[in-house]
């Protein structure tokens, strides 16, 4: 389990940001100008310098203005402060499931356990989405499936 805070994941976000801007030669005054209103420099300067909580409304007007996904946005985040935390699912009852969107899965896991794997298993982001991918869902709902259709029991 992680102890990474949420303090360290908006630094990260705001390094993310200034980033982004610095590597496409953009100033802040310009991107305030872009933004068409919507946001000043000095907000812009708590963005990055994460002086103040950026609300989900507000990650999504940023990703927009910096050209990318908030999930991108967030993504780039968690890499550069390594927060990686893994999801537990119970393999054996996810190689079980009859919930359709998670057949591609189900059949990855059967082959898991087949192999001898063990039926517990920690699903790091980049598991999660290339299942995501692979059961054509978002990272989000996949995650609320495997929690609710292969949930690790005490």
């Amino acid at each position: 389990m992680t102890t990474t805070d949420t303090g360290e994941l908006a630094h990260a976000v705001g390094a993310e940001l200034q980033q982004q801007r610095e590597t496409r030669g953009w100033s802040r005054p310009a991107l305030a100008t872009w933004s068409d209103g919507q946001i000043t420099t000095r907000t812009l300067i708590t963005w990055e310098k994460a002086t103040r909580s950026m609300s989900l409304r507000q990650l999504g007007t940023a990703a927009t203005l910096y050209q990318l996904r908030p999930s991108g946005l967030l993504a780039r985040a968690e890499r550069r402060i390594g927060w990686d935390p893994d999801l537990a699912v119970d393999l054996s009852a996810l190689a079980t499931t009859q919930h359709h969107a998670l057949h591609p899965v189900a059949r990855w896991a059967q082959d898991h356990l087949d192999a001898g794997g063990s039926p517990i298993r920690g699903l790091n982001t980049d598991t999660l989405a290339a299942m995501a991918d692979s059961c054509r869902l978002s990272i989000a709902r996949l995650t609320i499936l495997l929690s609710t259709e292969a949930p690790v029991r005490p």
